[in-house]
């Protein structure tokens, strides 16, 4: 390629020119943004090709004053100046010079007011080079950020390391006087005739001050810290914008809670510490004022994040180890400002106390603001200006705005818009003042109707065309939606309960977040029932009794019939809303369970569309959960032509998530894969991650029944990128369950069993508040039998112990439990997924005769059993079973031909009495095993 002519060496030597400009632009970017080491090499490499581009020759200077020292850049210079002055005739540029002028000072550096911390600043590195980058290109730069994060520190850290020659420190936090300030600068410079704070500068005193101070700043590259301007903010801002415009090489950084707000200014908001690092500084500081404390990272992880990161908020609580534990810490943060009392004792006035830290900027604030602090510290999980403007008024914009300018709180944008928060120690400090301002019956009064009002407006779009754009309003104020929903009940205010569970429970039910509902179902239950609602919110109670019953089913609470009954009072007038009235029709029909079936499949018939189309889904779930797979897929095909625009993308998107599960179930991978891919996006889209999770894991292992492991991987990478799938029942064993199928796909048994065995971990350890764990719960039933079926076709010798120990847990009391539930309460598919798993462990280990296992075997088919994942099938199991007991499974067939599972209930009793013995009987498996093989006898009667 050397030798190239023509067309390639045009391109190649196009591609050089390129390459050496990009080299150029790297080089000078890392010796702009403080990397001077990584950069010297690479500046050098470029200054060598252009000898006489003084803009990187001014890059290469300081990188090279700054690692090799200021004499190698003087002599550097001092080549170059010879060599242009003999060749040109001329001197260097006027930029060139100002660099040359800065190495002269900089051999003399002045450091004035700048000091060394006692201890380590943890946790700014990554600040101290933005700020460093951002001097560099910027002749003005503010931190700015609440009381206590350790801008003063910062800003001694980035004077003492500053590449100017002359730095100098100011304090301000004792000038009490906008006049004063630059009086107090001048003085602190050592400029002539300054006066600090004793005695008030005239107006043309201190302009001719402020001009002397601009001319000693304007000897040398100069930098100049103003530490704690806020409450002169406007002097400072004034004399900073004078500074700039009359200096060629000064660089101003300001600390403070306000920016400066003029044209210069790069502002460089400072965050609080990271977990890591606020946890590493408490412990610290703990070891430092009580040496051997004992202190374990999770309570002071829950202290450190409750403290909101600040650096002093954190110091001041790890100075109480001195007298107190870090749980009592822990416990006593509920009044942070009563505890967090006398830290450092050289520390200033204003940061000897949490309270004081606060309180400086709160002395800051007019009236207006101050009130518009404590009304917005309700907002628990931040606020929109729109909020803002329902609780504070019309007016609310310039108190949100100073709020802001204060560093009281964030502005930050969402995925959902803009959005102000304020830091745990704020919102304390605001609910603080506005319980001794009296207003607090009337704030909160203020904030529910704004509340209600959001609510309302967003929740009778939620189940129609519009659902999308309610579903991205409702989650943004979800937090707070909560917590009001969470007052309300404890009052009990039914009126805004009803109000706010139509929004945040429909947004909870259309995510899939079960468990949210779940755990407050009681308490709604306690609060509605008895009610009679006004007619105006009739409507609204049924649909919030709805949507609480249709999430707390999923259980076996029997919280439900108390809301059933709520349903059942509600009168039906003209003016109710034909969708809830339908929806309320069709549940309550469905109970007693014993009649459910018939029951819905009447109703599916109905003229009226909405009972219909309900009935119709809640018929295919009543039909899959007794074991009828073809009679719920045609009730939820049925439903699908049923439903139309107006009902909203998510009831699609439900009954294809419905209609692939139990195409599945069936081996019909093809129709399967069409229903979840028709389900998928609208499920992503409407953040219901626990169900699009559970569709990719179906989407998987279609993949792997195909043998396309490639295509399983590409879903399983996507599973992986899911958060939060511990927000929904059983989503958060989707993982492990599914990155256990592909293990065993790939070979990988070892690591198969591990995500098994993590999988029942995490099912049996999910609580809800209010239920007690029975082990029958679908997730606890269905993760366990999938582990015993992995480990009855793969355990070695070091995970026996691990699958008997799941075999023996079903076999002794809780197959015996489930089956006495009998039809309608028993899940068929779940309880028949035990009876696969066991007859599996019961034939392959030999843990009971071939035939009764086998027995086990046809019997989960005629429950419907869950074979969704691919090591649940039935083909994997079979040539094993015919080994065993030849013919066994066609006999079997035939004699069960046309029954399905609560058909044949009593058979599967009869079985689980003769193989383990009568629920009474708990040494099971070692009676089995004392008895033999005699059993096979027994069985003719089947």
């Amino acid at each position: 390629l050397a030798t190239a002519v023509g067309p390639l060496a045009a391109l190649r030597a196009e591609a050089a020119g390129r390459l050496a400009v990009a080299r150029r632009v790297l080089a000078m970017a890392r010796s702009l943004g403080g990397d001077h080491e990584s950069a010297l090499p690479l500046l050098e490499e470029a200054a060598a090709a252009r000898a006489h581009d003084e803009e990187l020759l001014a890059c290469l200077l300081r990188s090279e004053a700054a690692v090799r020292g200021v004499g190698a850049a003087l002599e550097r210079y001092e080549r170059y100046r010879a060599d242009l002055a003999d060749h040109l005739g001329t001197d260097p540029g006027p930029e060139l010079a100002r660099v040359h002028a800065g190495l002269l000072a900089a051999d003399r550096p002045v450091r004035e007011g700048i000091l060394f911390d006692g201890s380590s600043l943890l946790g700014r590195d990554d600040d101290i080079r933005a700020v460093r980058a951002l001097l560099e290109t910027s002749r003005v730069v503010s931190i700015i950020g609440p009381g206590g994060l350790g801008k003063t520190r910062l800003a001694h850290v980035v004077g003492r390391n500053a590449t100017q020659p002359v730095a100098h420190f100011v304090e301000l936090v004792g000038v009490s006087s906008p006049d004063d300030v630059v009086g107090e600068v001048g003085s602190a410079l050592g400029v002539r005739d300054s006066v600090s704070g004793r005695r008030a500068l005239a107006p043309e005193q201190r302009t001719d001050i402020r001009a002397r101070i601009a001319q000693h700043l304007g000897q040398a590259p100069s930098l100049l810290i103003l530490d704690n301007c806020e409450h002169v903010i406007g002097a400072v801002a004034d004399l900073v914008a004078f500074l700039t415009a009359t200096t060629r090489d000064l660089r101003v950084l300001t600390t403070s809670r306000a920016p400066l707000a003029i044209a210069a200014e790069q502002v460089y908001p400072l965050a609080e510490l990271d977990t890591t690092d606020a946890v590493e500084l408490f412990l610290q500081r703990a070891r430092a004022a009580r040496p051997g404390v004992r202190a374990d990272e999770r309570p002071v992880a829950e202290i450190v994040t409750r403290l909101d990161g600040l650096p002093l908020a954190i110091e001041l609580a790890a100075a109480k180890v001195r007298v107190m534990s870090v749980e009592e810490i822990r416990r006593r943060l509920a009044d942070r400002f009563a505890l967090l009392r006398g830290g450092d004792r050289s520390a200033p006035d204003r940061h000897q106390t949490l309270l004081a830290v606060i309180d400086w900027s709160w002395n800051l604030l007019d009236e207006p603001q101050r009130r518009a602090l404590r009304r917005l510290a309700l907002f628990g999980d931040g606020f929109t200006l729109a909020a803002a403007e329902h609780v504070l008024g019309p007016d609310a914009l310039p108190a949100v705005q100073a709020l802001a300018e204060q560093s009281l709180l964030s502005v930050r944008e969402t995925d959902h818009g803009l959005r102000y928060r304020m830091l745990e120690t704020v919102r304390e400090f605001g609910r603080m003042r506005l319980a001794e301002a009296g207003e607090e019956a009337e704030a909160r009064a203020a904030q529910r109707a704004w509340a209600v009002d959001h609510t309302m407006a967003h929740s009778s779009v939620l189940l129609g065309r519009a659902q999308f754009a309610a579903v991205d309003a409702l989650s943004a104020e979800e937090g707070n939606l909560s917590e009001l929903l969470r007052q309300a009940l404890a009052e009990p205010d039914r009126a805004t309960v009803v109000r706010l569970l139509v929004g945040v429970g429909g947004l909870w039910s259309v995510r899939g977040d079960h468990p949210r509902l779940i755990v407050l179902g009681d308490a709604i239950t306690q609060a509605l029932t008895g009610w009679d609602p006004p007619p105006e919110l009739e409507d609204t109670t049924r649909s919030a009794a709805l949507i609480t019953l249709m999430n707390i089913v999923i259980t076996t609470d029997s919280s439900s019939e108390g809301l059933a009954d709520v349903l059942g009072r509600l009168p039906v007038r003209d003016t109710s809303d034909p969708r809830l009235v339908a929806m309320t029709t069709v549940l309550l029909a469905s109970d007693p369970p014993e009649r459910a079936a018939g029951r819905l499949t009447e109703l599916s018939r109905s003229d009226d569309r909405d009972v219909a189309l309900m009935a119709s889904q809640m018929c295919s779930h009543v039909l899959e959960n007794v074991g009828d797979l073809a009679g719920a897929i045609t009730a939820g095909e049925r439903a699908l032509t049923l439903v139309t625009e107006d009902d909203g993308p998510w009831l699609t998107a439900v009954l294809h998530t419905v209609m692939a599960q139990l195409r599945m179930q069936l081996g019909q991978r093809g129709k399967a894969i069409g229903h979840a891919r028709a389900a998928l996006p609208i499920l992503v889209r409407l953040g219901a991650i626990g169900d699009a999770a559970q569709i990719r894991s179906l989407l998987l292992c279609a993949a792997l029944g195909e043998g396309d492991l490639a295509a399983a991987e590409a879903e399983f990478a996507e599973i992986a990128r899911f958060h939060d799938l511990g927000a929904t029942i059983g989503g958060h064993m989707v993982l492990p369950l599914s990155a256990a199928e592909l293990s065993i796909a790939r070979g990988e048994v070892a690591a198969a069993l591990a995500h098994y065995r993590q999988s029942v971990r995490l099912a049996r350890d999910l609580r809800f508040p209010g239920l007690s764990p029975s082990g029958l719960e679908p997730w606890v039933v269905t993760t366990e039998s999938i582990a015993l079926i992995a480990h009855a076709h793969h355990a070695g010798p070091e995970d026996l112990e691990y699958g008997e120990g799941l075999f023996n847990d079903w076999s002794v009391t809780r197959l015996h439990r489930a089956l006495s539930q009998g039809a309608p309460h028993l899940d068929y598919p779940a309880c028949g997924l035990t009876l696969f798993a066991l007859g599996t462990w019961g034939l392959l280990r030999a843990a009971m005769a071939p035939r009764d296992a086998v027995g086990f075997l046809v019997l989960a088919e005629r429950f419907s059993y869950n074979r969704t994942m691919p090591s649940t099938a039935f083909a994997r199991i079979e040539p094993h079973a015919e080994a065993a007991a030849p013919g066994a499974i066609a006999e079997l067939r035939a004699d069960y031909r046309g029954q399905h599972g609560p058909d044949l209930l009593d058979e599967a009793r009869i079985l689980v009495e003769k193989v383990f013995g009568p629920r009474s009987h708990v040494p099971a498996v070692t009676a089995y095993r004392q008895r033999g093989e005699d059993r096979d006898d027994h069985h003719a009667g089947h």
